[in-house]
């Protein structure tokens, strides 16, 4: 299997490769146009100077030319390429280069074509005549033809000014194929060393070390990002592990106290060291609701965050609620010294609810704000109505609860009073089950605390 850093080289390295062989194909094609237009006017620019040249050796005494200057001109333009044939007007003078230097045309023919083939190995090309009138004076005397290999053709200068060009785009190319694997390879390392990083601390809390955090710093927004995640997915790991490790504690600790209590009351009972009486059994019946209860409030955590429990709503008024939930605290207040009191505008305000379970989620809370109390202290069971939502609040002024612990504060088996004891609190998971309570109507519950302060639970329930 290719590592990513590896398809990131060969990728960048075959796109920059593409790219260079794109402008190398393009540069050469547009360099050869500019040499064809280039070999077009020289040809050009050739034949006026070899026109202007012939029209001035021609001898109206004779009506004819200077032999002597027509063959200068046509060997000089032999060496170019090009074939001269000059007639008057009257056919008395007939003179081609063609004749007088036949094996030098053929091979001038020859190598331009053996050029020409160098370079373009399927040039389509051959002898090519054009006839231009000669004038002395405006009056015409005569006819030049001038043979060359075309359609055009280039010198061997200028071929190896054509090959040299070509030979330096390869040789760029070359550089730049290299340059491009290097700075693929660069660009790589950079881009996958954070995914690295993010895979080494992955395979670790894989392996169970949960809690590794990334501390490496990286700058790219996508990255950073990442990072945290994974930092924050470290962190929850740790903080659930914790909370598997703390609910077999947890659990082992609530289970132990009434299965030890059962156990030691019926080991007295086959010794007969006891005698069965109902006040006994009535022990032994206390024990065993103890430990039903225990079970059934995991029972019921579990199916409501399933959602495997069904609502069954009805509209109710507030006051219906809270003066409820004030009569049936009102000794347990009594008892520690504690004011309990409702704070409900609109007391007529109908709710859209489960009545039983918004109750339940209302009892956990004023029964965790009794605990958090201290004796004299004040509860305060609120009600405001929104255009949107309504809101029910539990307010203690109490001894609050840490900022710190706040995050935790709604996690299942999670508690502030870490005592296990029975005068501080059950298993922890009360207000997991009025979170889960208050989310399957669609609401939520928020907390703010300040220690010495007190505390406000506050559920927010949509309105229909």
């Amino acid at each position: 299997m290719k590592s990513l850093r590896r398809k990131l080289v060969l990728s960048v390295s075959a796109l920059l490769l593409l790219s260079i062989g794109a402008l190398s194909l393009i540069f050469n094609y547009s360099i050869d146009g500019l040499f064809e237009e280039y070999a077009y006017y020289q040809q050009e620019q050739q034949v006026k100077q070899i026109v202007e040249q012939i029209n001035a050796q021609y001898l109206p005494s004779i009506a004819s030319y200077n032999m002597a200057g027509l063959e200068v001109i046509g060997n000089a333009a032999l060496q170019s390429g090009i074939m001269v044939h000059v007639q008057t007007i009257n056919k008395e003078l007939d003179w081609d280069i063609s004749t007088h230097k036949s094996q030098e045309c053929q091979l001038m023919l020859q190598h331009t074509e053996e050029n020409m083939h160098s370079r373009y190995p399927n040039f389509q090309g051959g002898l090519e005549q054009k006839e231009y009138d000669l004038f002395y004076q405006g009056v015409q005397v005569g006819y030049l033809t001038l043979g060359f290999y075309g359609p055009y053709s280039f010198n061997e200068s200028e071929l190896r000014l054509l090959n040299s060009l070509n030979g330096l785009i390869i040789g760029l190319g070359i550089v730049f194929l290299l340059a491009a694997i290097g700075l693929g390879s660069y660009i790589a390392t950079r881009l996958t060393k954070p995914i690295r990083t993010v895979v080494k601390v992955t395979q670790k809390i894989a392996e169970g070390d949960y809690g590794t955090q990334i501390t490496e710093q990286f700058h790219t927004s996508e990255v950073v990002t990442l990072i945290q995640a994974v930092n924050e997915m470290s962190v929850a790991l740790r903080r659930k592990d914790q909370q598997k490790r703390q609910l077999t504690a947890d659990v082992a600790h609530e289970l132990r106290t009434p299965l030890s209590n059962l156990q030691s009351h019926m080991e007295a009972i086959i010794d007969e060291v006891w005698e069965p009486t109902p006040e006994l059994f009535q022990s032994c019946h206390d024990e065993i609701l103890r430990l039903t209860n225990i079970v059934n409030q995991l029972q019921e955590l579990n199916q409501l965050e399933d959602g495997k429990i069904e609502l069954n709503k009805s509209t109710f008024t507030v006051g219906e609620l809270l003066d409820g939930l004030v009569r049936d605290f009102s000794m347990t207040a009594k008892e520690k010294g504690i004011v309990l009191m409702s704070d409900a505008p609109e007391p007529s305000a109908n709710l859209s609810a489960d009545l039983c379970r918004l109750k339940q989620c209302m009892i956990n809370l004023i029964a965790n704000a009794i605990h958090a109390s201290a004796d004299g202290g004040v509860i305060t069971l609120a009600h405001r109505s929104q255009k949107d939502a309504d809101y029910l609040a539990v307010a203690d002024h109490g001894k609050g609860i840490p900022s710190e612990e706040l995050p935790q504060i709604f996690e299942r088996f999670y508690r502030v009073d870490k005592s296990r004891n029975q005068k501080t609190g059950g298993m922890g998971i009360g207000l997991s089950i009025t979170k889960a309570i208050v989310e399957a109507h669609q609401g939520k519950i928020e907390v703010t605390s300040a220690l010495g302060a007190g505390t406000t639970f506050t559920i927010i329930l949509p309105k229909q």
